[in-house]
């Protein structure tokens, strides 16, 4: 790195370091991101032990559980992304064993005070609560907070990093997780959509909502050129960034739902767009537009080839919309009961199957995952990813209900109970009402101004501070610091009942 630096700009650099990369297996990150719900369980564990029940009205409470918090939700996917990155099997397994003895010991209890039987459980209330939702979307925001500032140090494997056209890494999935992320909760997905709205008004509607997101993308772009911060251009093109494609996707898909006749076709309408648009890229030249231009010299004149990349893969993320609307619905359909959920679960799993087979084949004898592109292949990963997360969050409340639950009880939830203890748990005005200091609703509570916030205190951190040149202990040091300050801002913005409304 020393020798390279006396040829290079420490831009050039920092543009070496996250470019022509080739990510990780599928098997890998599946590895790594399952720590995110051991994590849940392993607050919940904790949680039990140290403060028992999480609703708290004083501020030493609430301090107390943030930095809770913080060293059970947060510290171990920052150590599964970077210092202990090669050995996150062995470290699953040493949560796995922790939270097992604690759920034993809770049994054991239980067993004693009056534990719930089968036939019991399985038919017992849980009031249609879904709060591995509200983890699963938390932790998106989390994973992504932590990456963007860390593929700037050298703590951070490059393998996670963004591949270059082709491959997987873990922060190959951030966009992707996203976009299933908004489809799951939209009104569409939940059924509450205004029907008999006219197109005009529901289109009007949905520009107005969006154009946060608009007005975001081109401030990111310009103080991105204005301080001449480094960027891959490669990955969305010269002027549009992550911002902007959510624009598009949200707008584009108030166009298609008011189209599609019935909601059950959310799903084969995007998986049927997904396969058009790989047809298109294969077999109609759009993949050598993407990659060379429409000169094929790779040059960069005009509008649109200046932003292809971002253009074109808009088409590949309303497909994945469309198809996380339709898993939405299939996650909001009412439950009311321990099996009920279960049966889901199994359901969860038996689709998750299917899309891994269909991400594999289709890698197989189509074309590899393209982050780049939004392809088919890549669509149906994120299918497979988000499902396998979403559903791993599921069993973790069910775990919990089946160990930590007596007579008395009714099923707890993994987290805090406190929050997640009514069926508007997705909504803003029962967490106003209801105090906790936790950081997954605080988090859900402020999704966009979270991820704003990261972007904005990762570009200061870059500015300050040369990252390529640290070591692993101001690596480390620096990433903890970041995200301590990131969720003490908006778990103090919940305590004091503050909701940014940035859309």
């Amino acid at each position: 790195m020393a020798d390279e630096a006396g040829n290079l700009s420490y831009r050039d650099l920092q543009h070496k370091f996250v470019s022509n990369l080739n990510g990780t297996s599928l098997f890998e990150i599946s590895v790594v991101v399952s720590c995110a719900p051991m994590a849940v369980l392993l607050r919940t564990c904790v949680g039990g032990i140290v403060m028992g029940s999480m609703a708290s009205h004083s501020w030493l409470s609430s301090s107390i559980i943030l930095f809770l918090d913080y060293m059970t939700l947060v510290i171990p996917i920052i150590l599964s992304f970077t210092v202990l990155a090669d050995y996150a099997s062995k470290m699953l397994v040493a949560m796995a064993v922790f939270i097992g003895s604690c759920m034993v010991l809770k049994s054991a209890v239980n067993y004693f005070e009056g534990n719930l039987s089968t036939k019991t459980l399985l038919h017992s209330r849980t009031n249609g609560r879904q709060p591995f939702i509200c983890n699963f979307r938390a932790y998106v925001l989390i994973a992504t907070a932590i990456s963007i500032l860390a593929v700037d140090f050298p703590i951070y494997p490059r393998r996670f990093a963004k591949a270059e056209t082709y491959g997987t890494g873990i922060m190959d999935v951030g966009v992707g997780a996203f976009v299933v992320s908004n489809a799951i909760v939209a009104p569409e997905a939940r059924n509450v959509s205004k029907k008999g709205t006219s197109f005009l008004k529901s289109f009007i509607k949905s520009l107005i909502s969006s154009s946060p997101l608009l007005v975001l993308g081109l401030l990111r772009c310009l103080a991105v050129k204005s301080t001449d911060y480094q960027e891959h251009i490669s990955e969305y093109g010269v002027h549009w960034n992550f911002f902007i494609t959510l624009f598009i996707v949200r707008v584009l898909s108030t166009i298609i739902v008011y189209l599609i006749t019935s909601p059950n076709a959310y799903g084969p309408t995007g998986l049927g767009l997904a396969i058009f648009y790989q047809y298109c890229l294969s077999k109609l030249g759009l993949e050598d537009f993407i990659l060379h231009g429409s000169g094929g010299d790779g040059s960069r004149h005009g509008l649109v080839n200046a932003n292809r990349e971002g253009m074109v893969s808009c088409i590949g993320y309303l497909a994945l919309y469309l198809m996380g609307l339709q898993l939405g619905r299939f996650l909001f359909i009412k439950r009311d009961t321990f099996s009920s959920w279960l049966k889901a679960f199994i359901l969860l799993v038996l689709l998750d199957i299917l899309f891994w087979v269909l991400t594999i084949t289709c890698s197989n004898n189509v074309q590899p995952v393209s982050r780049r592109m939004a392809n088919l292949t890549f669509v149906l990963w994120q299918m497979a990813y988000n499902i396998q997360l979403l559903s791993s969050f599921l069993l973790a409340d069910l775990i919990v209900a089946v160990t930590m639950v007596t007579k008395s009880d009714n099923p707890k939830a993994a987290g805090c109970e406190v929050c997640y203890a009514s069926t508007e748990s997705l909504k803003r005005k029962p967490i106003r009402q209801t105090y906790c200091a936790c950081l997954i609703t605080a988090i859900n509570r402020n999704q966009l101004a979270y991820f704003l916030l990261a972007n904005l205190l990762t570009g200061a951190v870059n500015l300050s501070v040369k990252t390529l040149f640290c070591s692993q202990g101001q690596s480390l040091g620096i990433v903890c610091g970041y995200m301590f300050i990131l969720n003490l801002v908006f778990s103090v913005l919940h305590i004091w009942n503050i909701t940014l409304r940035i859309h």
